[in-house]
């Protein structure tokens, strides 16, 4: 049994695909691994330079889906023999140094989860927790998703995925990380972070993001909905984390939705599109119950706002947010 899978969903990945799969295969020496390519459907040359990687190394195996990203990954999932899963995506890399180094720390300390710190461009993002205890912890993550809710730069346990029958939902088109992650945390009884930066994230078509569909708006909030569904069974801290989750929800919906410069709607429009988001039940029910010491901060000031039914204030920080993380993302 392999010490640890490696899933990567690749979609017309041709460009970026060998520098994924070699951020592995030339880091790790004298560890057991396994590298699972799932080819989404690609229409370039994708499929091809991954049955070619997997020729000349025979710890890779290419295995095909189609039904998006979430789809592939629960692929992988069905077909990796690793004690643990690590999930990369197919644009982005490991860090050559760390790797070695997270799978030493992972078999000293073989928690449940295991968080790693990032890099974004030219910026680090260090995840380390004063705590160890896992509801602590969890809270953190929801409190902080956009640090902590993704699945890449982290090791999973395959049995308790496996044993607790946790796959991504293949209904979700967005936050499909965070609903995994969600449920996936609740069977943890440990989780550790590091400060070991080993996954870079890359942002090569920040564009893609950026450009307003009323589809997404509506994705997101399926994904909120799902995910309030099972928090409804947490305990108390984690629903009250929750709430905070909700508003950074309703933030990146604003910045990088409604008040995106790719949006050619009115201001009035815009206005009317985030009225609909804030007015749906579940965020309704965050702005009711978020305390206002929760919203102290910079992630949840514009939620403060809208708290506060001072609506243009919060529209004046989601288009100054938007312009700063598009200048952020060309210059990454």
């Amino acid at each position: 049994m392999p010490l640890i899978s490696f899933i990567i969903p690749a979609y017309n990945s041709e460009k970026t695909l060998k520098r994924a799969v070699e951020s592995v295969t030339n880091s790790i020496i004298d560890q057991t691994y396994e590298v699972l390519i799932i080819d989404d459907g690609s229409k370039d040359n994708t499929l091809i330079l991954a049955n070619q990687l997997a020729l000349q190394n025979q710890r890779i195996r290419v295995l095909t889906a189609g039904r998006g990203v979430g789809h592939a990954r629960n692929t992988g999932i069905k077909h990796a023999r690793g004690q643990m899963i690590a999930f990369l995506d197919a644009d982005d890399h490991y860090l050559s140094s760390a790797l070695p180094k997270a799978l030493s720390q992972a078999k000293k300390n073989p928690a449940d989860l295991q968080i790693f710190s990032f890099e974004h461009g030219k910026h680090t993002v260090d995840l380390t927790l004063p705590s160890s205890n896992s509801l602590d912890v969890r809270c953190r993550m929801l409190e902080k998703p956009t640090n902590y809710m993704t699945v890449w730069g982290k090791f999973f346990k395959r049995s308790l995925l496996i044993d607790n029958d946790i796959y991504f939902n293949e209904e979700l088109t967005m936050s499909e990380d965070s609903e995994f992650l969600i449920r996936y945390t609740a069977a943890c009884e440990s989780i550790t972070t590091s400060a070991l930066v080993l996954y870079h994230y890359t942002i090569d078509t920040p564009s893609a993001t950026r450009s307003f569909d009323t589809k997404k708006i509506q994705a997101y909030l399926n994904a909120l909905n799902i995910a309030e569904e099972f928090i409804d069974s947490q305990p108390q801290a984690i629903k009250q984390s929750f709430l905070s989750y909700t508003l950074i929800q309703v933030n990146i919906i604003a910045v990088r939705l409604i008040y995106t410069l790719g949006n050619p709607a009115s201001n009035k429009q815009k206005r009317a599109e985030l009225d609909k988001v804030i007015t749906t039940p579940v965020v309704k029910k965050a702005l009711e119950q978020v305390t206002l010491k929760q919203c102290l901060t910079p992630h949840l000031l514009p939620g403060l706002f809208l708290k506060l039914h001072l609506s243009s204030l919060a529209i004046l920080l989601f288009k100054l947010r938007s312009k700063q993380n598009e200048q952020k993302e060309n210059n990454s």
